[in-house]
């Protein structure tokens, strides 16, 4: 039974869970004989460390994770330590777990939660902890843009993650007075100059689509008389709407904007709406810049 349990948790930094250890075929009088001879700890309720264990910051995040109960999950900077070797643990885990949880602990910072259902959770070193995505958001908490820039580039050195799944998490998790939300619609805006035009219009598309949109065409030239042909980013066929999509920054956009106000006149005259979006209209009011092409095309195709 010991080697059992033992091989068990030496897969998990040396701790048990007594669901686990049941499962195993070990009893809870079982449990304490090996309690009161010296070879199991219980650190928590419900919750055994094998003694002899090395004591790491990973121990005892899996002790706070497990002692929290059904559905806890390691957040913010315990999970960004999980995600990125760069990231250092910190030495209080923080926890996340359902809103209607009553576990109290006073080794760990709990955070309650209603919306753990978009947390996308996973397991990294043993240890239930939730998407990176949720990690970062929940890692703005008190900190500057500058510093979840970081923690986005320590773990994107380390791991693909796409700035759409970022943008995902900002919008899915937006509300009114979410601690730290501000901070990280601040931080995505800063990454502009990463986003492709093509990320940005992938991005769009799907949400379109979501929208129940009819399915656009991209990059469709417009042949005017006398003049070269223009490219038009997001269209409809039949309708005379054109949808700009710049991820660009300022600087870059400052380049080109002589050639772009002449190009907007020239399919303005031929009766073009020309609707111009930035990845900071993306960012900061996704919702507001839908709604405005939904209005656009209407009235586009029904002049």
């Amino acid at each position: 039974m010991h080697d059992a349990l033992a091989g068990a948790a030496s897969g998990q930094h040396g701790v048990l869970h007594l669901d686990h250890a049941r499962d195993l075929g070990a009893t809870t009088s079982w449990l304490s004989r090996q309690c009161d001879r010296g070879l199991l700890v219980r650190r928590a309720p419900r919750v055994y460390v094998f003694a002899g264990a090395p004591v790491t910051r990973e121990q005892e995040l899996l002790v706070e994770v497990l002692s929290a109960g059904p559905g806890a999950l390691a957040t913010a900077d315990s999970a960004l330590g999980l995600w990125s070797p760069e990231l250092a643990l910190p030495a209080r885990p923080q926890i996340v777990l359902p809103a209607s949880g009553g576990h109290r602990s006073d080794r760990a910072e709990l955070r309650r939660s209603t919306d753990l259902a978009l947390a996308k959770p996973t397991v990294l070193h043993s240890i239930p902890v939730v998407g990176v995505a949720r990690a970062l958001l929940d890692a703005a908490r008190g900190r500057t843009p500058e510093e979840v820039v970081a923690r986005i580039d320590a773990c994107r050195r380390h791991r693909p993650i796409a700035i759409g799944a970022l943008v995902e998490a900002l919008h899915t998790h937006e509300r009114r007075g979410r601690p730290g939300i501000d901070v990280f619609r601040q931080a995505l805006r800063s990454l502009r100059r990463e986003v492709t035009d093509s990320e940005f219009e992938r991005l769009v598309l799907r949400d379109l689509r979501r929208e129940g949109l009819p399915d656009p065409e991209l990059h469709r030239l417009v042949r005017l008389p006398g003049e070269d042909p223009i490219e038009l980013d997001v269209s409809w066929s039949g309708v005379r709407l054109d949808v700009e999509l710049d991820g660009r920054d300022h600087t870059a956009r400052a380049r080109t904007a002589r050639r772009d106000r002449q190009r907007d006149r020239l399919l303005q005259a031929a009766g073009y709406v020309v609707a111009r979006y930035t990845w900071d209209d993306y960012v900061s009011d996704r919702a507001a810049m839908l709604a405005e092409i939904a209005r656009f095309l209407d009235q586009c195709s029904n002049p």
